[in-house]
């Protein structure tokens, strides 16, 4: 072999081997970004999923806290309602004619066990039926058992009795906020049918 010929076989092999590789390096790039690409195409698929499912629980936990809010919301409409209601019987009590109003009274002092003591009135009512609502309930009960205190309390209407240490406070306020509890689902039902 001649010179010529082991340089062109050199040459040739050369060539050769480096189609080769170039062939190898190629289809390994191509691998590599096949696999790339399907990589990144499930990554993207994954994040869009994360994205959406983010995305989601973040409008369900808006959504929950504007319910909630609606709900406070209702609940404080309906409270004030229900507390306008109670301010009204009050308004209605207060505004009962004074013969009613001393017989409503004569009958609250009468209900009590035991009664007798001192009747405390706002200064309204102890200036205008004081005397005579002292007078009807010791005649209702058959002796001189209870007296006009001099003392007045800040009320509506309605009275207290002391005895000694003991207070009965029967006055508009107090009544009513023994029924709250009872009358409110009463209430509620009537304004919110």
């Amino acid at each position: 072999m001649s010179i010529e010929n082991i340089t062109s076989k050199i040459l040739s092999d050369a060539q050769d081997y480096a189609n080769s590789s170039l062939m190898d390096a190629e289809k390994t790039k191509q691998e590599i970004l096949n696999r790339a690409k399907n990589e990144a195409e499930v990554l993207i698929k994954t994040e869009a999923e994360k994205a959406a499912n983010d995305a989601l629980e973040l409008k369900n936990r808006k959504v929950s806290a504007a319910e909630l809010q609606g709900r406070k919301m209702l609940l404080s409409a309906k409270q004030e309602a229900i507390n306008k209601s109670f301010d009204a019987a009050i308004e209605k009590l207060k505004a009962m004619p004074e013969v009613e109003y001393l017989n409503f009274l004569v009958q609250e002092v009468v209900r009590i066990p035991n009664c007798q003591g001192s009747i405390v009135l706002n200064a309204k009512d102890r200036e205008s039926i004081g005397e005579r609502l002292v007078k009807a309930v010791n005649e209702k009960l058959g002796a001189e058992k209870v007296a006009l205190s001099k003392d007045t309390v800040e009320t509506s209407g309605g009275f207290v009795l002391k005895r000694g240490k003991v207070e009965i406070n029967s006055t508009f306020e107090t009544l009513l906020d023994a029924m709250r509890d009872q009358l409110t689902s009463e209430i509620a039902d009537v304004l919110f049918k």
